[in-house]
């Protein structure tokens, strides 16, 4: 029975770091590591300690290149909050449609929600926010593809380390 809790926690935590990928407020790397670490302590799963010490290690980095990529991008154009919140409201809406063209049998269709929910979604919002800021509709579109460039790099880096410690986690292959 304890069991089943301690894997519940995991997937929790898991959950929350898979969020964490797409919606920037979220510590989703560091959920990562602690579901890595509970696996090891509490579920025995034979997770060398030097493999935990690599997903620490690319959650922190995945912290810090992120942090650094975002600078980066908004030295080479400013954006507003706005822009933000239309990139994280649109990679909420993505993930959604995602989770719903899962389910059907078209792999088509998972393919252009994949791009649509993370991709076109995040900009076109990003955009039309940055267009309430009293801005050019040229200005604004720099400043989307500014903030969308950053959500994406963001987004990766974050994922690779999710599906990293899923891989290790599952002990996939």
């Amino acid at each position: 029975m304890l069991t089943i809790l301690w894997w519940a926690l995991v997937a929790l935590l898991l959950c929350f770091g898979f969020l964490g990928c797409f919606i920037n407020k979220v510590p989703g790397p560091i959920a990562v590591v602690i579901a890595t670490l509970l696996a090891i302590l509490l579920l025995d799963i034979p997770i060398e300690w030097s493999t935990f010490g690599i997903i620490t290690a690319l959650a922190i980095a995945s912290m810090i290149v992120s942090k650094l990529l975002v600078k980066l991008v908004k030295k080479l154009q400013e954006y507003s909050k706005r822009a933000t919140w239309g990139t994280t409201i649109g990679s909420i809406v993505g993930l959604l449609l995602v989770w719903g063209a899962a389910s059907s049998e078209s792999n088509a269709l998972l393919v252009t929600m994949l791009i649509v929910g993370f991709i076109v979604l995040p900009f076109v919002l990003a955009f039309l926010l940055e267009l309430t800021n009293k801005q050019g509709a040229v200005t604004a579109l720099k400043c989307a593809t500014s903030a969308t460039c950053a959500y994406l790099s963001d987004t990766l880096l974050k994922l690779a380390v999710f599906v990293y410690a899923i891989y290790v986690i599952f002990q996939i292959g």
